[in-house]
């Protein structure tokens, strides 16, 4: 894989990749077919680099070929491959994004209901040293659940929205191919995550 430009096109943002041949998008250590092969991460890293700096415009990535003579099945084999590797993507930073509030919630109600028990155990046993001192000793626990929950519900829940948002872009952008000096040959419809029956 080859220098990339990228250039304003209508309402997207065409990002070029120059390609020696189909197989520099995948990863050289993955010799299946190209319906299933592992996608390079060095692709993956310049996309996302790419993409990142096109704003918030709708993705064209466009792939120029200077080796391969231009073969339509297996260009769509690629395009489906890679929407459906983002595709899996958007899912699973999704789940971890209900995983991470989920848990959140819970940590939040255990520490408010910790915080509420030693509130009402020190009006009910003031008088009761044994109780005080368990008192003392949980009210720390009971901040610390509490606050941790709600650090995870609106701090570290907000660092999935980047990957969802990125990975959602990639799975309805728009790919083409062209041969070096040829026009375009293949595009391909993007491919609506929700349309996938992917397990979650």
């Amino acid at each position: 894989m080859e220098e990339v430009e990228t250039t304003e096109k209508s309402e997207y943002r065409e990002i070029s990749i120059w390609l020696d041949k189909y197989a520099d998008l995948f990863s050289e250590y993955d010799e299946s077919d190209f319906s299933a092969r592992t996608l390079s991460d060095n692709f993956l890293t310049e996309v996302r680099k790419l993409v990142q700096e096109a704003g918030n415009n709708k993705v064209e990535l466009k792939f120029n070929l200077m080796e391969d003579q231009p073969d339509p099945a297996v260009e769509s084999f690629i395009i489906k491959n890679i929407h459906y590797y983002f595709a899996v993507k958007v899912k699973q930073a999704e789940a971890e994004k209900r995983k991470i509030l989920r848990n959140g919630g819970l940590l939040t109600l255990a520490g408010f209901a910790l915080i509420t028990f030693i509130i009402l155990l020190g009006h009910t046993w003031s008088s009761i040293v044994v109780l005080k001192g368990f008192e003392m000793m949980m009210d720390p626990l009971g901040w610390f659940l509490t606050w941790t929950g709600l650090d995870m519900i609106f701090v570290q829940s907000k660092k999935e929205q980047p990957h969802i948002d990125f990975n959602r872009r990639m799975t309805n952008a728009k790919l083409t191919f062209a041969a070096f000096g040829m026009p375009e040959v293949l595009e391909a419809p993007a491919v609506e995550a929700d349309e996938l029956r992917l397990a979650s």
